[in-house]
């Protein structure tokens, strides 16, 4: 009888224990909760590549001479690629992006190129040349790409609606990315 009471005050210390243990932990975790949610909140910005929302004031020369402005796109879809031309994935896209602009160019959809950090305008224009790119190509400052805002991921491309707001933004080059583009600029032709 003494070895049973003795076991079963044994076992109640050891849950006793156990359970002081476990609900000092509780109570520690429960205090550092919330300042972990603090300090994340604290720190935590929203990630935003690229903080336009409207299509910037701007004028580019393209690569072939001609000069292209803001003013000139009112009313029309536009959609910029920022690309490089030492930018693979960039490149895997350049044929998908000349049959998007084949179908679209006359339907009120502007595309353009505008090549980050790919060299001169005369590099550009013989790298655009060279990968048969049909769409009008750009070799911009970082003046002139700081406009659209902060461009860190390439291919970056940003779809603009008939009235200069943003509609759709692609970060890198993702499964579908075509066909979604095709999608997004469609529903806005069909809201014009």
């Amino acid at each position: 009888m003494f070895n049973l009471v003795t076991l079963c005050a044994v076992r109640f210390k050891r849950q006793y224990a156990m359970s002081k243990t476990a609900l000092s932990f509780k109570r520690k975790f429960a205090l550092s909760v919330p300042v972990l949610v603090a300090l994340l909140l604290a720190f935590y910005q929203p990630a935003t590549a690229s903080p336009v929302r409207t299509l910037p004031k701007f004028e580019l020369k393209l690569v072939d001479g001609t000069v292209i402005n803001s003013g000139s796109l009112a009313g029309k879809i536009t959609v910029i690629d920022f690309w490089g031309t030492w930018c693979k994935p960039c490149l895997v896209e350049i044929p998908g992006y000349n049959a998007f602009y084949r179908e679209y160019k006359d339907k009120g959809v502007v595309f353009l190129a505008l090549a980050a950090d790919s060299g001169t305008a005369d590099e550009v224009r013989a790298a655009a040349l060279r990968l048969k790119m049909e769409y009008p190509v750009a070799a911009p400052s970082w003046e002139e790409l700081d406009l659209f805002g902060n461009i860190e991921v390439f291919p970056t491309t940003l779809v603009f609606d008939g009235k200069g707001r943003l509609a759709r933004e692609y970060y890198g080059v993702a499964p579908g990315k075509g066909q979604n583009l095709r999608e997004v600029v469609g529903r806005l032709l069909s809201e014009k």
